[in-house]
């Protein structure tokens, strides 16, 4: 009789183990995708970025109106759960929050804010905790020159950030010189830096190169050197706010060379200005007429977190963020942090921007275009396959002189 109760008992607790198992499986899947970022909502830079917390809301809504993203290790799909704060612009205010996103939050992921120096500071942390981090709109070589494993960026290093623009310089053969006007600080320095050779490259003379604190408020002394020296280009490495005042300077003092190419051109830079701004070249990520990826999915993003592309022209590189994360998280299939940073690191997908992959410090592969403002339009000049309109050279105001 001890043998059948025996058998009995071990194939009670064979099924009650069974019984259990799902539970303890279940046990270990996470209720949500939680992704953490912060937006300069406030302070210098809500000028660029402000409305992008309803942009990052509006991508997680999107999202999870499908039923959220499908990861093979816990065979099911996954909402996303979205948290934001304002960092108020402010590199200490950043670092803070992105800490508090990784140990009090418990995020899986983490966007990063606008701006290399809010950027510089907010990586810390995940490099810290080893959280999977992507830059956005942060392209400074001193991000990603110190060896941080955690960390990847949408676009390509600020010494190409104008890359294109040079090459269609080069291509006219119609400039002959350039002088530089920069706002010292990071991402302004480092495009300069780069675009300085890349003007070289092309032919071009460079007749001065100016380095501004990024609190000048009278331009008088590089506008006259400028006007003395008559460079083809005058070109502005800035954020938005220097250029409008060096801009509205220079027309005081009818500054009027061949081309005045603002890195920074969108649309807070082109309503104070108004007709002044008009043939004004800058760089952007994207417009309208561009075929790659999904642009009605991006359009229809826009649309309700009712945000204009014209004054927020860096939302196209936060769609671009998406389309990375949501490639890696399905190609991973798991929320672990390792498995998903390395998947990320591999990956190589084509994005709203064009192809993107990533170099072993971190750096992508996407690019800004020239474009140019043409009656109150933004029109991509370079090159051929994207552009939207010919680029204008030398402008009217010039010819007319």
């Amino acid at each position: 009789m001890r043998m059948p109760m025996l058998i009995i008992w071990i194939v009670g607790s064979f099924f009650v183990s069974l019984i259990k198992l799902p539970a303890n499986v279940h046990a270990d899947v996470p209720d949500a995708i939680r992704v953490g970022a912060t937006v300069s909502v406030s302070g210098k830079f809500a000028t660029e970025v402000g409305p992008f917390q309803r942009l990052l809301k509006a991508w997680a809504d999107e999202v999870n109106r499908r039923g959220g993203l499908y990861l093979k290790k816990y065979n099911r799909k996954l909402p996303l759960q979205l948290v934001t704060y304002d960092d108020r612009s402010d590199a200490a205010t950043a670092r803070r929050y992105y800490e508090r996103l990784v140990t009090v939050d418990g995020v899986h992921l983490l966007f990063g804010p606008y701006s290399s120096p809010l950027t510089f500071a907010a990586s810390t942390a995940s490099e810290q905790h080893q959280v999977p981090f992507i830059a956005i709109c942060a392209n400074s070589p001193k991000v990603y020159d110190r060896g941080f494993k955690w960390i990847v960026c949408i676009i390509d290093a600020a010494p190409r950030y104008t890359y294109r623009y040079w090459e269609m310089v080069q291509a006219e053969a119609k400039a002959r010189s350039v002088g530089f006007v920069v706002e010292d600080t990071l991402h302004p320095v480092g495009v300069y830096k780069g675009s300085r050779k890349l003007a070289e490259q092309a032919g071009l003379k460079v007749l001065v190169g100016e380095v501004l604190p990024a609190d000048t408020g009278d331009f008088t002394p590089i506008i006259l050197k400028l006007k003395k020296l008559n460079p083809d280009i005058v070109y502005v490495s800035s954020n938005i706010p220097f250029a409008v005042a060096f801009m509205k300077q220079a027309k005081e003092l009818n500054l009027s060379p061949r081309e005045f190419h603002c890195i920074h051109h969108s649309g807070v830079f082109r309503q104070p200005l108004g007709p002044a701004a008009d043939y004004v070249l800058g760089q952007s990520y994207w417009e309208p007429g561009m075929k790659y990826s999904d642009p009605d999915r991006f359009l229809s993003l826009l649309k309700e977190a009712k945000i204009d592309l014209d004054d927020y022209p860096w939302s196209p590189a936060y769609m671009m963020a998406f389309e990375v994360a949501e490639a890696a998280m399905n190609q991973a299939g798991t929320l672990d942090p390792a498995v998903l940073m390395k998947t990320m690191k591999g990956l190589r997908i084509t994005t709203l921007g064009g192809p993107v992959w990533f170099a072993d410090n971190g750096v992508g592969t996407i690019n800004t275009y020239p474009s140019q403002i043409q009656h109150g339009k933004y029109q991509i000049v370079w090159p051929a396959e994207v552009a939207t309109a010919k680029h204008i050279y030398p402008t009217p105001a010039w010819a007319d002189r």
